[in-house]
């Protein structure tokens, strides 16, 4: 059980994170530990042969000066005062007898007295002195005196070994130390720092399990690479609930406003089949099936159009488009619209030019003509002018009609939604949600003031081009 916890802990990407972190650490430290003790080793046998060489030098200047006798008491006397760095001193005569010989006890087992029995043509360099027992080694040094003596100085390596053996036990337990602490303190940091990924991991989850797009997934406020996908995972899951939302809503619209265009039109239907001999019923039968199966089928264009608008999925086909000359082509068309109830229109344009989509714009737009013609009284005035307010291009459309009630305005943007009092003008409640979506869809605004005293204020802006 514990085995296998451990191992399902490092499928995880913040354990292997920081075992990755760990291994190019424990790379690094090798490598800086190679360096480190060669550097140091070799700076140790720098240091014992540069004082090695001075001691040798010394001693000749001391023999030049004051013989033999002084040189061996100056051994002797060094000997006692520097105890802790012991040495070996020999004095030989040009036929390698020994003369003078010192050195510590423990240094027996390097065979020392040996040193007679080699030529003395051997001593031109250093050598070494090797034990079977020890890794420590004896390097002797030759310098001769005069033409009669030779003087020799061994240091052993033993102080040197030791440093470096204690040099690399100390690394190693610092390494091991250093390991544990980082490997511990990097699975810390990085499961903290991947922890937005786990709360991904499980809102992804529990939407698959649920099906439940209401999840999100907590935002830290800090703005880097991980919070970027966390905000566009949100902004995608929110984009899809209201895409099933509107799906939904869309389907329950069609089911509850498709039920009477489909009962009339069987009813219909029925008429035509009831009568077959009668050519006029049947004829006028089909004509009214045909007038309500395209009143379905441009209600369903717009229900569809309408969500793509409000999904942003809305294909748009801007251009550089001259909006008073939009606004001006569509109130010729509804002055005479107008003209058989005896309203007037007035406009008043301005030079303003916009990035749209012409198509959707007229439709936006004459949806709001047409409804102030519609619900207008017979003999008043429209009228439409154009503003620039706050750096935004404003098509506003004033009319005299009954106005809306102020308990409907927050619902005439609806899909489908109608006033009670005008229950007896034709109209499918999908005008306003249009011309809402398609404004939207060109990141504008529209906006309504409205009182059944004074009529009512439609504003449509959209930003500079």
């Amino acid at each position: 059980m514990f085995l296998k916890k451990i191992k399902n802990s490092f499928k995880k990407i913040h354990f292997r994170l920081a075992l990755i972190f760990s291994l190019i650490f424990i790379i690094s430290s090798g490598i800086l530990f190679i360096f480190s003790f060669f550097f140091l080793y070799s700076s140790m046998n720098e240091t014992e042969e540069e004082e090695t060489n001075r001691r040798l030098l010394n001693y000749w200047a001391l023999f030049q000066s004051e013989g033999i006798d002084l040189v061996i008491l100056e051994i002797e006397k060094e000997s006692f005062l520097y105890g802790d760095r012991p040495f070996f001193a020999r004095i030989a005569d040009d036929k390698n007898i020994t003369l003078f010989l010192r050195y510590p006890e423990s240094w027996a087992v390097y065979s020392i007295e040996s040193l007679e029995n080699l030529p003395i043509k051997k001593f031109e360099n250093s050598m070494i002195l090797n034990t079977e027992n020890s890794e420590n080694v004896l390097k002797v040094y030759t310098v001769w005196l005069s033409e009669k003596y030779i003087l020799q100085i061994g240091i052993s390596t033993a102080r040197s070994v030791q440093l470096l053996n204690l040099y690399r036990r100390n690394f190693i337990f610092l390494l091991i130390g250093l390991l544990l602490l980082g490997f511990g303190a990097g699975a810390f940091f990085s499961g903290r720092f991947l922890s937005p990924l786990r709360n991904l991991n499980s809102a992804l989850k529990d939407i698959l399990s649920t099906g439940d797009f209401s999840k999100r997934v907590q935002e830290r406020g800090i703005r880097d690479d991980l919070e970027e996908v966390i905000s566009m995972f949100n902004t995608m899951v929110k984009r899809i609930e209201t895409l099933i939302f509107q799906m939904k809503s869309n389907l329950d619209t069609v089911a509850h406003d498709l039920r009477t265009p489909m009962t009339i039109l069987r009813g219909y239907a029925e008429r035509a089949l009831s009568t077959p001999e009668d050519i006029q019923t049947a004829a006028d039968a089909l004509s009214t099936s045909l007038e309500q199966s395209e009143k379905i089928i441009s209600m369903l264009d717009t229900i569809m159009d309408i969500s793509e608008a409000e999904s942003g999925t809305l294909q748009l086909k801007k251009e550089d488009l001259e909006l008073d000359k939009v606004v001006e082509s569509l109130t010729e068309m509804y002055q005479f619209i107008g003209q058989e109830r005896n309203i007037s229109i007035t406009v008043k344009t301005l030079p303003y030019r916009i990035s749209a989509d012409p198509v959707r714009i007229r439709q936006a737009i004459g949806n709001i003509l047409d409804n102030a013609v519609k619900y207008s009284p017979n003999h008043c005035t429209i009228e439409i002018s154009m503003k620039d307010l706050n750096d935004q291009i404003s098509i506003i459309v004033k009319d005299e009609g009954s106005g809306i009630q102020q308990e409907d305005l927050p619902f005439i943007w609806d899909r489908l939604y109608r006033s009670p009092g005008v229950k007896d003008i034709p109209g499918t409640g999908l005008g306003l949600s249009m011309v809402k979506a398609i404004v939207m869809a060109h990141k504008g605004i529209v906006s309504v003031k409205s009182s059944p005293e004074t009529g009512s204020i439609f504003t449509i802006s959209f930003p500079y081009i």
